[in-house]
């Protein structure tokens, strides 16, 4: 007789506070998918533990775990919700991704602490690498906490990588009432009506409003900016709450590249964006569909 196993949802936490914003940020997608939550916190040569008590890891495990402990009684008691912690010794991303596959992670929830160069803003590495290696979506926040998720972009183009997006955005909508902003750039001098890119998002918008969605699209003629620039100021102007990206763009290949214009969005939007890598979870071909079309299990 098998056991069904419950949902995970992997939270990376550093004490820091955009770790803790993500933490907060979790609760009503815990809640969707019935999921218990894990805090993962890791401890490698570089961070404040580790170099405290380099002669014995015993005890700087004993301090972050009454730290976690603390954060779950301060931070997460009154949420209803099931928590666990796990503390790992290694390389963090390693370590989150290690973690993901052992639980079979439904989502990592991350907080973004990149650091400024000039007038860019690049996430930490760590982000970075969990994002593009993760074999399950990943939720990556910078900002303060905002409740549930009302307005939702979708940047679509003609890339054959957009199933995933569409269904999560269904999903989405069945819980929060997601109202689904899809935005798309083309050329100047092209009748938009007469392209392909316009046909298949008329497709798109169909198959949203089949499954109760609200959904509304909006283009740009391609001017003076890059793509993700114009998505990026669109969510800003509706005050989004989430921007769905794919981080690869060709089906099952794996190698690990954040494609630019999802890296431009991640990196550089204040907005929590969920990043779906288009390929199959955890080598487990039954459950293609399942787990990556339909990351919540709905269809």
């Amino acid at each position: 007789m098998s056991i069904l196993k419950k949902n995970k949802i992997i939270v990376c936490i550093d004490f820091q506070e955009q770790s803790l914003s993500a933490l907060r940020q979790c609760f009503d997608l815990a809640r969707f998918i019935k999921a218990e939550i894990v805090l993962l916190y890791v401890i490698e040569s570089t961070d404040y533990f580790s170099a405290k008590f380099s002669q014995n890891i015993d005890i700087a495990k004993e301090e972050v775990e009454n730290r976690l402990k603390q954060l779950i009684e301060n931070e997460c008691a009154d949420s209803g919700l099931e928590f666990t912690y796990s503390i790992e010794v290694g390389k963090v991303h390693e370590k989150i991704l290690e973690k993901a596959r052992e639980t079979r992670a439904r989502f990592i929830i991350m907080g973004k602490n990149g650091s400024k160069q000039g007038f860019k803003k690049f996430l930490g590495s760590n982000t970075t690498r969990v994002i593009g290696e993760s074999e399950c979506p990943v939720i990556s926040i910078k900002g303060k906490h905002s409740i549930g998720y009302k307005n939702i972009v979708l940047p679509l183009d003609l890339s054959k990588s957009t199933q995933e997006k569409v269904a999560s955005a269904i999903s989405f909508n069945r819980f929060f009432g997601s109202h689904i902003h899809i935005v798309s750039v083309h050329s100047v001098g092209i009748i938009y009506q007469a392209t392909n890119l316009y046909n298949r998002i008329k497709k798109i918008e169909k198959v949203l409003k089949n499954n109760g969605a609200i959904c509304t699209h909006k283009f740009y003629k391609r001017g003076n900016k890059e793509d993700y620039e114009y998505v990026l100021d669109y969510s800003k102007e509706i005050n989004a709450d989430l921007i769905m990206v794919m981080t690869h763009q060709e089906g099952r290949v794996k190698d690990n590249y954040i494609g630019a214009f999802a890296h431009h969005i991640i990196n550089e939007s204040e907005i929590p964006v969920l990043s779906i890598t288009p390929i199959i979870p955890y080598n487990d071909e039954e459950k293609t569909i399942e787990t990556l079309v339909d990351p919540f299990n709905l269809f």
